[in-house]
């Protein structure tokens, strides 16, 4: 067998093509070693321009060293280091020169253990170790003739190495050290003769070690190696080696940093006893010892620590009465004119060229929709035309006025100014108008937009969580996040709204870490607002708590509609919110201080009470009475937060669970979830259809709520077909069963009521994601139960009950259908005479019956259903438009009505 060894890493191989084809990969990587560090290089001016370094790291050590002694400028227990002659090879040409006596050219650009060609072929190659005698760079007559200096010449350049003094050295004061790799190809250039250096025991150059010490030549899956030579340029060495970071933490660079030896670690105090020291050293000269660099390279290591708390409640009423912005969500301390006079809202042509250099359309990217890319205009991709005209943003910025922010009213209106506005708030409520607008344009552009735009916020939302943002600028983030969650809704998009999951999980996730869900935390808001004298400031200051109020109260409300359009667990922990109630809307639609002030003296109260879920559960509930539209709308969304929490919880965990499960009856058996139905029937009076207010919106969500607690609204999606039809078939049969209960018959009751109320609202009012939800629940529970029902059920010899036109007593019914009906089992068989004094819905939900909407009987089954799902959808179609466009593709789809389904469905 022919053996052939490598002469750069080593190896050695049985076949002479083998052995080719790996001299040939080393001459491929990096000819061009460097004989001071070893680093090897590709290409010639780059070992040029690197041995150049070293000879300047060189000229500086020599002029700032002395002869004599000198402390090392990194570490204490490093030995003076002798003078030596420096290499000069700032002139590349004399390496180039021809005429040189010194080595031949191609030498220096061949690997480190290049040989120059010779006739005798046996000679076997010098194996590298840590310092190779035989290396070509050094001249071959210096090393026989034991010279006191070793000559290397390249060209005209003379490189004179220390001399080789092994016997007749120096007496040094302590014993010398070793320097590391490190220190070699750092910066240092002098070269040791000596291989081992008796007062260092910590790391045994490799070269030093015997080859039966080799860990590798035990382990059978290593390639054989050289136990002579170092494999460091070895492909499979390269695998094994440590990590270049990792070099930095090795011994050798610990002991250069003077942390390596107790002796080199005081190196003012050298006098030891059985190894105490006896002069203990003087704390200044051991700080003094730690170089300044280390620090600077630690903060760099770490990172800067936000130079904030986290929780901003306890600040965050004073720092926004003492802002010098005029509204809350400006960037302006100063008012400008009133730009409105050229146009509805001021919305000009340099407003448009800011929100243009902002946010350009961007190429297509991973972010946007595959359903969007192909309807995408490529037209509008080039020039100026991409971008809305500022006429086009000016009737957007009115219809976020007049159709969204009346549903989370939080805006000042009348000290805010379009110029004033941060721009990513602006573009938000612009494309939230060009939403509503729903053309063909409007709704490419968005869909266009919408990406990068989400990208943008969730960015800005990051950078507001590292920085040191200010309470202020902290609210500008959080209102433009809420209008982006929305905006993903309001779009119509499936996709849209799955990639604004991340920006709700954070934009809540920081609203809660900073405490704005805890008005316990806060300062007192009327001490705070008395301490003001002059009515202008007062009304500007008055205003910005107010839209911060508010804002915080939109929070909690994007919490429980996206949690539950989600079906996940809210994020905000429900029994621990407290929040300030918005005050009066006169005051806050008040268009001066003047007015402002009139009001107050007129009756109205700038300040308004806190509340809390135990305020449901109370008998006095006078203080809820004066919480507004907002306030009422965010006690039952945090209620709602508390029953999607519960139904986590207790519910079974998997989606495809199939049961008739009643939500109540499993929440009756937990301490924390009893109190949901209580506090349920408690609001009928204070927020419910008994609260004699004119909000729609907030009926709606209290028989929304009852809807959820009396029937399990995954089962009616997985009957519906979310999960195919494996589980639909089961999903209905428990629904059958469902359709036998109480509980059922009375969520038909609440599901007609919301029919009701949608159906006759007024053109004018705005219609809320939680009204949209609320309307969809409404259709699947109503539908499917007249799809499932039993026809013989009813009793004999009753008349269908109009549930739709009839409003209900509330205060009759009160809990029935959330009380146990085993022990009035045998009750039910029969007609209770005492029941027919009560209304013809109260012995419908007790006893059963026929229903009747709208005057048309439905006994039940396909076509009952159909109908009814039907009259649902184009219900929604008139009220959503593109809101949550899913919901009405899939009643038009139960209901076989496919003229307003996508063709892909």
């Amino acid at each position: 067998m022919v053996l052939r060894q490598c002469t750069v890493c080593g190896r050695r191989f049985t076949k002479t093509e083998h052995f080719k084809r790996h001299e040939r990969s080393h001459t491929r990587e990096r000819p061009y070693p460097c004989t001071i560090c070893d680093k090897a290089f590709s290409r010639s001016d780059v070992l040029f321009r690197h041995m150049k370094c070293h000879a300047q790291k060189n000229d500086k050590n020599a002029t700032t060293k002395s002869a004599s002694s000198r402390r090392n400028t990194i570490s204490e227990g490093v030995a003076p280091q002798p003078p030596h002659n420096d290499l000069d090879i700032n002139s590349p040409s004399a390496l180039l020169n021809g005429t040189s006596n010194g080595i031949p050219l191609m030498q220096i650009l061949s690997p480190s253990n290049y040989l120059p060609p010779s006739n005798d072929t046996t000679t076997p190659q010098p194996t590298r170790h840590s310092l190779d005698m035989s290396n070509p760079f050094v001249d071959p007559l210096s090393t026989t003739n034991q010279s006191p200096s070793l000559n290397v010449q390249l060209s005209n350049t003379n490189w004179a190495i220390p001399p080789l003094n092994t016997t007749n050295k120096p007496a040094q004061p302590s014993q010398p050290q070793k320097q590391s790799p490190s220190q070699l190809s750092g910066g240092n250039s002098t070269f040791e003769t000596s291989v081992t250096t008796p007062g260092n025991a910590v790391q045994t150059p490799r070269s030093e070690i015997a080859p039966n010490q080799f860990t590798d030549n035990h382990i059978e899956w290593l390639p054989p190696s050289d136990p002579n030579q170092d494999n460091f340029h070895d492909p499979f060495q390269m695998w094994l080696f440590p990590s270049l970071g990792d070099l930095d933490q090795s011994p050798d660079f610990l002991q250069t940093y003077g942390l390596g030896d107790a002796a080199h670690q005081f190196a003012d105090v050298k006098e030891l006893t059985n190894g105490i020291i006896l002069n203990p050293p003087d704390r200044t000269k051991t700080i003094a010892i730690v170089p300044r660099e280390r620090f600077s390279r630690v903060e760099r290591c770490w990172g800067p620590r936000p130079g904030r708390v986290h929780r901003i409640m306890p600040v965050l009423w004073k720092e926004v009465a003492s802002s010098h912005m005029d509204n809350l969500f400006s960037e302006s301390p100063l008012a400008p004119d009133d730009f409105r006079m050229t146009s509805n809202w001021g919305l000009d042509t340099d407003c448009r060229v800011r929100l243009r250099d902002s946010f350009r359309t961007p190429a297509p990217s991973v972010f946007h929709s595959p359903k969007l890319q192909p309807v995408l205009d490529p037209v509008l991709s080039h020039g100026n035309a991409e971008f809305p005209p500022a006429e086009i943003l000016d009737i957007a910025l009115g219809l976020f006025f007049r159709r969204f922010h009346p549903t989370v009213p939080f805006i000042h209106m009348a000290t805010f100014f379009v110029r004033n506005t941060p721009t990513p708030m602006l573009f938000a409520m612009c494309l939230t108008g060009l939403s509503i607008l729903g053309t063909t344009g409007a709704t490419k552009f968005v869909a266009r937009m919408f990406p990068s735009f989400l990208q943008r916020v969730s960015n800005d939302l990051s950078a507001c969580a590292a920085n040191s943002a200010s309470p202020t600028q902290q609210m500008v983030i959080f209102a433009t996040a809420l209008l982006t969650l929305n905006l993903s809704v309001i779009t119509g998009d499936r996709d849209s709204f799955n990639q604004s999951q991340m920006l709700y999980v954070s934009l809540i996730s920081m609203v809660q870490q900073n405490g704005l869900f805890a008005a316990g935390d806060g300062q007192s808001l009327d001490a705070l607002l008395s301490e003001m004298s002059e009515s202008d400031d007062r009304w500007k200051a008055w205003s910005r708590i107010e839209s911060a109020k508010r804002l915080i109260l939109g929070l909690l409300l994007v919490d429980s509609w996206y949690s539950n359009l989600l079906s996940k667990a809210p994020i905000v922990r429900s029994e621990s919110v407290c929040v300030v109630a918005p005050c009066d809307e006169a005051l806050f639609q008040a268009k001066s201080a003047t007015q402002w002030q009139s009001l107050l003296r007129s009756g109205k109260s700038q300040s308004a009470p806190t509340f809390k879920i135990e305020d449901l559960h109370r008998h006095d509930m006078n203080p809820i009475g004066q919480l507004g539209y907002l306030g009422r709308s965010s006690l039952l969304a945090l209620l709602q937060i508390q029953m999607l929490e519960a139904y986590q919880r207790l519910m079974p965990p998997d989606q495809l669970t199939i049961g008739s499960f009643v939500p109540w009856q499993i929440y009756s058996g937990d301490s924390r979830a009893s109190t949901l139905v209580p506090a349920v029937l408690a609001a009928t009076t204070s927020v419910g259809p008994l609260s004699k207010t004119d909000d729609t919106n907030c009926i709606v969500l209290w028989h929304s709520l009852c809807v959820m607690l009396l029937s399990d609204f995954r089962m009616f999606e997985l009957a519906a077909g979310r999960h195919g039809a494996a589980p639909a078939t089961g999903a209905l049969e428990s629904i059958g069963q469902w359709s036998q209960t109480q509980s059922a018959r009375r969520a038909c009751v609440h599901a007609a009521q919301n029919f009701r109320l949608m159906s006759e609202r007024r053109v004018s009012d705005n219609v809320t994601i939680h009204s949209v939800t609320a309307l969809f629940a409404s259709a699947l529970v109503l539908g499917l139960y007249l799809f499932m029902v039993t026809p013989g059920s009813s009793r004999q010899g009753t008349a269908p009950v109009e549930i739709i036109e009839t409003e209900p007593d509330w205060a009759e019914l009160h809990d029935l259908g959330f009380k146990d009906e085993t022990l009035e089992a045998e009750r039910n068989l029969t007609t209770n005479r005492e029941d027919e004094q009560f209304s013809q819905i109260y012995q419908f939900i007790k006893h059963g019956g026929t229903v009747s909407l709208h005057g048309v009987a439905h006994q039940g089954g396909y076509e009952s259903a159909r109908r009814v799902l039907l009259d649902f959808a184009n219900l929604m179609d008139g009220i959503s438009g593109r809101r949550l466009r899913t919901f009405t593709q899939v009643l038009h789809i139960m209901s076989d009505d496919l003229m307003n389904v996508d063709p892909g469905l």
